[in-house]
């Protein structure tokens, strides 16, 4: 029982100290560089376990109906305050084929390297190919320091095409923002729609928790002593 009480203590500092590991952004289908487009996109930050300044980001998306451009040729990304050191791997949507990876920003071109720009970019290199949706890309990205995954901001940009690569109407060009809230639901907000989370335990419910652990740990190992006494 004693055992059990400490490992439970233990546990609750690590939820105290724990920090947040993944973040979701929510982009469109409305937004003020949307369009027409009616795309939908959600991206989330994960960290690379052992590598403090590597992240997974995924963005998903998801076309609504209609669907004027059901292409997508390349999607782009920035953290704000961190800049890219390496473009580790780009796992692109099943079946679409190559995909660059490049250090730089996305144009009405396609992606223009720049090794001074915190953008990254990636590309279809034939030009076109998506699914019908949704879409996944993940970028794996090496920063120049670690994250603060719980308040993070930065742009998205994404370029839709035709199935032969030729750009259909305007960049999504949006920025982006997380801050995790202290409230059991874990919701947040973003500037360009909303970003959820799973469950988020309140500080002064942990707290109580951890007090109560350590009072009856405590107690215990009085009894024990007054026992053998």
């Amino acid at each position: 029982m004693k055992r059990l009480l400490g490992a439970s203590v233990l546990l609750v500092g690590f939820l105290f100290g724990a920090p947040s590991t993944a973040q979701a952004v929510t982009i469109g289908p409305t937004c003020g560089t949307c369009g027409s487009h009616n795309t939908t996109f959600n991206i989330s930050f994960a960290a690379v376990a052992g590598q403090p300044t590597v992240y997974d980001i995924t963005i998903t998306a998801t076309y609504g109906s209609p669907v004027d451009a059901p292409y997508i040729s390349a999607v782009g990304i920035k953290v704000d305050g961190a800049n890219v050191e390496n473009f580790v791997s780009v796992t692109p949507p099943a079946g679409t084929g190559t995909w660059s990876k490049v250090l730089g920003t996305l144009n009405n071109s396609g992606c223009e390297a720049n090794p001074g720009e915190a953008f990254a970019c990636s590309e279809n290199v034939p030009g076109a190919g998506t699914n019908a949706g949704p879409d996944t890309w993940v970028l794996r990205l090496d920063f120049d320091s670690a994250l603060n995954l719980a308040s993070l901001t930065g742009s998205f940009k994404a370029k839709f095409s035709d199935v032969d690569g030729n750009k259909i109407n305007d960049l999504i060009s949006e920025s982006w923002t997380t801050s995790t809230a202290t409230t059991t639901s874990g919701q947040v907000t973003t500037t360009s729609g909303q970003v959820t989370t799973g469950a988020v335990p309140e500080p002064a419910s942990l707290f109580l928790l951890g007090a109560g652990l350590v009072l009856a740990h405590q107690q215990l190992r009085r009894r024990a002593k007054v026992s053998k006494a």
